[in-house]
């Protein structure tokens, strides 16, 4: 499964962006605040087990959230920054989107007012990609980093990052698609 954190100014772009049927293997996941949280690979229907395209699909999506910030913050008076956490999981917020990917515990909760969610260590990690990011940049695990790369996608190796509760992890910027893209 993959995970995306990420937060941005309206939600309805990110829900509009993710009926695309590109990013059929994705799932809104919940917003809180300014906090939007999709996952991929979540059930056998869209998890791609052999191709992994339900991972490629997040990276996409991520980076087509990122695009469409930037068009919004071009063409009005606004400065929304995006953080984007990748993952398993996608989160976007007004700072940097993290992405992780792994398993994760998917149920409802609440007797009166029932709410799917997702936990986990791969969304605890995706959530702390989205606390040490940087605005405008997306920053991925090692794990989405091999499965990136592998499929031709450009990136920057950040470095070493101190993640509560994980110690130093290496990190890194997923810069383009396939082909620079």
């Amino acid at each position: 499964m993959a995970l995306s954190r990420c937060c941005g100014g309206d939600p309805s772009l990110s829900s509009q962006i993710i009926s695309e049927q590109k990013y059929r293997q994705l799932e809104k996941i919940k917003t809180i605040g300014s906090t939007y949280m999709a996952a991929s690979g979540l059930n056998a229907a869209t998890y791609d087990r052999e191709g992994r395209s339900h991972i490629a699909a997040l990276a996409d999506y991520a980076m087509h959230l990122m695009e469409q910030m930037k068009y919004i913050n071009e063409h009005s008076f606004n400065n929304f920054q995006m953080k984007i956490v990748w993952g398993s999981s996608l989160t976007l917020n007004h700072v940097p989107p993290g992405l992780n990917m792994g398993p994760v515990v998917a149920g409802v909760i609440g007797a009166r007012k029932p709410q799917y969610d997702i936990w986990g260590n791969t969304v605890n990690v995706s959530s702390r990609m989205d606390s040490t990011g940087v605005p405008d940049r997306i920053q991925v695990t090692t794990d989405l980093y091999q499965v990136l790369a592998a499929k031709g996608y450009v990136l920057e190796c950040r470095g070493l990052v101190k993640v509560k509760g994980k110690g130093e992890m290496t990190t890194y910027f997923l810069n383009a698609g396939p082909g620079g893209s």
